[in-house]
């Protein structure tokens, strides 16, 4: 049987991902996109992880339309008729939903899975403002599609006072909107609804603001990295604010470290698993708050490739390493 990881170009997770296979002695073999296509039709017992596609792109727009290349590659393969006995570790369809943020929340709601709330989808400031207006409190303006911080307004707006802030990776230079690596401030309404619009631009959703609970002065929330029957690992990603993305210098903690009672632990697992069971994926990673002050655990938003965790891979890389044993557990005889 073989394993292949398939990927736009090499990255640290490819790599990892490798690095794991032979740890147990399996190859696990790189290829692009395209070649994956080629090699498609003449393939036999092989199980395929399909990767991001991995980009240096700063400009948002630019970024978005890259990732609307990536959806389009998804749903061809989606459409592709696999060979006997070649396997999806996440199949193509189940991404594309995993992508949709609307929809994922749709899917995860009709199972009753507690989610943060979809306020609405804005498609111009207008709306928007009449939307944020009726909701009274802080809401994130966020990408209908993609996963991470990229594009994500935090935005609270008192329509009486005309006040705003937002907090946003977002940043306007010589017309160009471009990602950042840090959080900025902005208190400013013509450079907030400048860049909301860009947001809409591509398709956007408002969601509610539920307050995070705190470890230590800061705020935290999970992600829990887990498959329909197991967690592989959490870590907990804490901030002074409220966007606690790991790529943004916000802080890393061990999950066994936090003062969490076990019944709280194992609901926040069994939510978890089923979010992966509902969105059809064999893996996942999840996105979970706890509320503040009332122990109940919501999902932010399921990652169906948010595998990619630094602080295990540069330690025991554990999550790659059990991926490769249940592959190797679930497929390396069923097809013979």
């Amino acid at each position: 049987m073989e394993i292949i990881v398939v990927g736009n170009s090499l990255s640290k997770r490819i790599e990892y991902f490798a690095g794991a296979g032979r740890k147990l002695q399996t190859e696990v073999r790189f290829q692009t996109y395209e070649e994956l296509f080629s090699r498609l039709p003449s393939l036999c017992q092989a199980v395929v992880k399909l990767e991001p596609w991995v980009s240096s792109e700063t400009d948002f727009l630019k970024y978005a339309r890259l990732n609307e290349a990536y959806k389009a590659v998804l749903q061809r393969l989606d459409e592709t008729v696999l060979p006997d006995g070649v396997h999806f570790l996440n199949p193509p369809h189940a991404l594309l939903q995993a992508l949709d943020k609307k929809e994922t929340k749709q899917v995860l709601s009709a199972k009753a899975l507690n989610v943060t709330p979809i306020l609405g989808t804005p498609r111009s400031c207008d709306e928007l403002l009449q939307a944020l207006a009726d909701c009274g409190r802080g809401c994130f303006l966020k990408p209908r599609y993609g996963s991470g911080a990229g594009g994500i307004m935090a935005i609270r707006y008192r329509p009486h006072q005309r006040r705003w802030v937002a907090y946003t990776t977002l940043q306007e230079a010589d017309g160009i909107i471009r990602n950042t690596k840090r959080i900025h401030r902005l208190t400013k309404e013509k450079e907030i609804l400048l860049l909301a619009e860009a947001v809409m631009h591509t398709e956007a959703v408002l969601e509610g603001w539920i307050p995070k609970e705190q470890w230590q002065g800061e705020n935290y929330d999970l992600r829990v990295v887990c498959g329909e029957e197991e967690v592989y690992y959490v870590v907990v990603r804490c901030s002074k604010g409220s966007i606690t993305n790991l790529h943004l210098n916000n802080n890393p903690r061990r999950w066994e470290e936090l003062a969490l009672p076990e019944e709280v632990r194992q609901r926040i697992y069994l939510l978890c698993r089923k979010a992966v069971h509902a969105m059809g994926l064999q893996y996942a990673g999840v996105d979970v708050l706890i509320e503040r002050g009332t122990d109940i655990p919501y999902i932010i938003e399921v990652n169906g490739q948010g595998d990619h965790i630094y602080q295990d891979m540069y330690a025991d890389n554990s999550i790659y390493t059990r991926q490769i044993e249940t592959i190797k557990d679930k497929y390396d005889h069923a097809d013979r």
